[in-house]
């Protein structure tokens, strides 16, 4: 789809600081991330909705979140846990119609912060081009501890 984001960064056509890539899914950071390392899985194929998904495509992706989050800890990141979720259609809160997978970090004593970067994460658009440098600056990180399975 050439409005999906989502699509555009598998594309080339927009920028993404992407962590791991094959010829199935990528794991990206989230340009408004609710907390550090904030990271996106997300299939290369456009379905708006996981029920569109082929159960090995889900296997898969569900796979990479794993991975994902042994990838955050073997960076030395300040993690003690995960939020692994799925926002499917607009109604749940899904802002860009396209399967993701958000696997959040979380640290003790982090919920009140969260919460309150969750609901205004999107708010603020200033600061992109250095938010970008320090988000790949990250993904480098988490792609050099990025487990092969």
């Amino acid at each position: 789809m050439s409005d999906c984001v989502f699509c555009r960064i598998r594309d080339g056509e927009l920028p993404g600081s992407v962590v791991y890539r094959d010829d199935r899914a990528m794991v990206l950071l989230d340009l408004f991330p609710v907390r550090e390392a904030h990271c996106l899985v997300i299939p290369l194929e456009h379905q708006p909705l996981l029920q569109n998904l082929s159960p090995e495509l889900t296997a898969h992706l569900f796979e990479l979140a794993r991975r994902t989050i042994r990838a955050q800890k073997r960076a030395g990141l300040d993690v003690l846990a995960h939020n692994v979720m799925v926002n499917d259609g607009r109604e749940a809160n899904q802002h860009v119609p396209h399967v993701h997978i958000h696997v959040i970090p979380r640290r003790g004593g982090d919920t009140l912060a969260t919460a309150l970067t969750w609901g205004t994460r999107m708010m603020n658009i200033f600061g992109l081009a250095k938010r970008r440098h320090r988000l790949d600056r990250l993904a480098g990180l988490l792609a050099e501890h990025f487990p092969k399975t």
